[in-house]
């Protein structure tokens, strides 16, 4: 095959995709999969998912105790201020020393290589966990249930004795919580988790739904001897909150995480045409997207199809951009992929007014609901209306397809003079794979012909 047609040859599904980066190698591996490494594959992003999962919990520790600073040193704020510069300034200058020791830890192996990667995110995450207790052992709260008070040290059955009822929960909430909330940001429409610190006596109690047994939509995460992690989904993905417990000497709340975006934080009325409602569900699909996006949290996975799902109730608008957001992300592999007749009709939503959406339903009349079909294009006809329309719209990604579709005989037939007319249509607005095409298809002894027959 010509190595031009090569590199478009899956243009319309590469297109689709070219909207959202590809999840890390990481991000792939479950925990339980890196419990036992037999190759050097699992080498860097085991190491990798250690390092986060370290990361994360030096990070609540570090926050608790700030928490625990503030909330022991009401009476005499000033000191609690002094205490606090001293921690902030102690904790820069561990940061500094880990990162310096673990470079000398992997001083012999070459930098870059995957046994240095390796090496180095192995000595983070050790030293981190090291902090971790360090850090949960300075200024230490009550709790007030005492240990003889305990329900149990087992944390299976600590839990639903903790969750039966509000006054359980609060007996046993430390003094100090880290609460972290997403709030909007100065740049509209983005958000970000904000970390703060509560009394136990100021939250509202109960916290958590009752928990009995073995509970869908709960999850329960080891992060080492000391901590364990509650990940409560039974509200939906929109709306999931992240319980953290430590054992002190009884096990005690530390933490709660709300990753759900509240109505305060969202504008009244941002797109026209929608209800209240989808408003929300638009403005929720975009932060909560764009957060999982980073795979800087946990949650990656979570947040991006609470995005799907907030898409698809923006969409119900009949909204284009919502739709060809949600029929994106649907195809991206990154979300669970819609049903057909739904994606289409997404697709056709978003054709109305939007090229990419035009483009977007001429892909799907050819892939269908795929995001690895490789065969002729399923409906020619309806696919080379749609890019017409979508060239008829200025879309230079459009013209780009239908060039390489008439050139490759895609969309039933080939016709080089047309292509070469779509490529120079592309051209003529700066893209470098019109560019491309025109030199190639020149080179080939092709007859120049008008741009204007592209259409």
């Amino acid at each position: 095959m010509n190595q031009g047609l090569k590199t478009v040859k899956r243009f319309g599904l590469s297109w689709i995709l070219g909207a959202f980066a590809l999840l890390p190698v990481s991000a792939a591996f479950a925990q339980d999969e890196c419990s036992e490494i037999t190759s050097s594959l699992q080498v860097v992003p085991c190491s990798e998912a250690a390092k986060k999962t370290a990361d994360s919990q030096l990070n609540t520790s570090y926050h608790q105790l700030m928490a625990r600073l503030e909330s022991q040193y009401l009476v005499d704020p000033k000191l609690g201020e002094e205490y606090s510069a001293m921690v902030k300034e102690s904790q820069r200058a561990w940061i500094k020393l880990r990162d310096t020791n673990c470079a000398v830890e992997a001083f012999e192996i070459e930098a870059g290589k995957p046994a240095y990667v390796g090496v180095v995110n192995n000595c983070i995450a050790s030293m981190s966990q090291e902090r971790s207790a360090y850090l949960d052992k300075i200024a230490p709260d009550g709790v007030s249930g005492t240990s003889a008070a305990c329900p149990s040290q087992d944390f299976a059955q600590f839990l639903p004795a903790f969750s039966a009822n509000a006054e359980s929960q609060k007996r046993l909430t430390a003094i100090a919580v880290k609460i972290l909330l997403l709030k909007r940001t100065s740049d509209p429409g983005r958000f970000e988790p904000q970390i703060t610190a509560e009394t136990g006596a100021g939250l509202a109690f109960p916290l958590m739904v009752a928990i009995k047994g073995k509970t869908e939509g709960v999850e329960v995460e080891t992060v080492d001897d000391s901590h364990m992690n509650v990940v409560d989904k039974r509200a939906g993905n929109s709306n999931i909150k992240i319980f953290n417990f430590a054992k002190k000497p009884c096990w005690a709340l530390v933490g709660v995480e709300d990753w759900s975006i509240s109505e305060k934080e969202l504008v009244a009325a941002s797109r026209p045409g929608m209800s209240r409602t989808e408003n929300f569900c638009y403005q929720r699909a975009e932060g909560l997207g764009e957060l999982g996006f980073l795979e800087r949290y946990r949650l990656t996975g979570e947040l991006i199809e609470a995005s799907l799902e907030n898409y698809v109730c923006a969409a119900e608008s009949g909204d284009p951009q919502a739709s060809l957001s949600a029929a994106r992300l649907s195809l991206s592999q990154m979300a669970p992929q819609l049903e057909t007749s739904k994606l289409e009709t997404l697709f056709k939503a978003a054709a109305t007014t939007l090229p990419d959406g035009a483009l977007g339903y001429a892909t799907y009349y050819c892939n269908g609901n795929s995001t690895d079909y490789n065969g002729p294009c399923l409906h020619p006809e309806q696919a080379e209306r749609e890019a017409i329309r979508a060239v008829s719209m200025g879309s230079t990604d459009a013209m780009n397809y239908l060039a390489h579709a008439l050139e490759s005989g895609e969309l039933g037939t080939k016709d080089m003079s047309r292509a070469l007319a779509c490529y120079q249509f592309s051209a003529d607005k700066g893209s470098q794979q019109g560019i491309n095409g025109v030199k190639r298809l020149v080179a080939l002894g092709t007859e120049l012909i008008k741009a204007g027959h592209c259409l």
